[in-house]
């Protein structure tokens, strides 16, 4: 599965390595646990992520990094925080939370990216939202995933 140009400008000093030996890895060992690329594929595959997607390319090569975001609350969750929250959702009353969907970036700006793992769709949803997201009356942000890494990691700074 290919990945957005653009991306790779931004992540491609941070490819995930194939050891832990790597001097990449003993630089974030001390923040994160799923480091390499067996680590990661186990974890996609545990939150049964479909292989042929650019979630799982983009989650499966890169380590974490805060290099581009759009702002504080947007930054996207690394592959730790998103398993952590697939095990322990904080949308907890909501089942298809780890399910269906991932939560990908922090509700402290009053909304989150959430990743629908059945459709490859990306949305943004405010707290007031939840049940209508919930109960598919929401449209997505983006159609699919490639949609939304090539808009994240633009310099156009407009939503």
């Amino acid at each position: 599965m290919k990945l957005p140009n653009n991306v790779l400008t931004y992540q491609k000093e941070l490819m995930r390595p194939e050891t832990r030996g790597d001097k990449k890895v003993r630089d974030f060992e001390s923040m994160f646990s799923i480091l390499t690329l067996k680590e990661a594929a186990d974890i996609l595959d545990k939150m049964r992520i479909k292989k042929d997607t650019t979630f799982y390319n983009y989650y499966l090569n890169f380590l974490p990094s805060g290099a581009h975001f759009r702002g504080d609350s947007d930054l996207l969750y690394d592959l730790d925080e998103i398993y952590e929250d697939y095990k322990q959702p904080f949308w907890s009353r909501y089942k298809e939370i780890g399910e269906r969907y991932l939560q990908l970036s922090s509700i402290e700006g009053e909304w989150s990216y959430f990743y629908d793992k059945e459709t490859d769709a990306v949305y943004g949803v405010d707290w007031s939202e939840m049940d209508d997201f919930i109960n598919g009356k929401l449209e997505p942000l983006f159609n699919s995933f490639y949609d939304f890494l090539e808009w994240y990691y633009s310099d156009d700074n407009e939503e």
